[in-house]
């Protein structure tokens, strides 16, 4: 996952994506950009919110912990 403080809801749903994870005994990565150029070295042009599975691109969706396990189950 990777976020920026671009949405103030992403205060709100990275950490419930984290605790969802570790609950769920899911590996799970938060990486906050903090600079221009944190945001250009992405890997992903979404630096707002982006999230990965497997390296792979899935979304750019806020998710809660329902959608999220959806994501990664699915």
């Amino acid at each position: 996952m990777y976020y920026t403080n671009q949405c103030p809801y992403n205060g709100k749903y990275v950490p419930v994506l984290e605790e969802t994870a570790n609950a769920n005994g899911i590996k799970f990565k938060a990486i906050k950009l903090s600079t221009k150029e944190e945001a250009q070295n992405a890997p992903t042009p979404i630096t707002t919110y982006a999230f990965f599975k497997d390296g792979e691109y899935v979304t750019n969706e806020q998710m809660n912990d329902k959608r999220f396990l959806k994501r990664v189950n699915g």
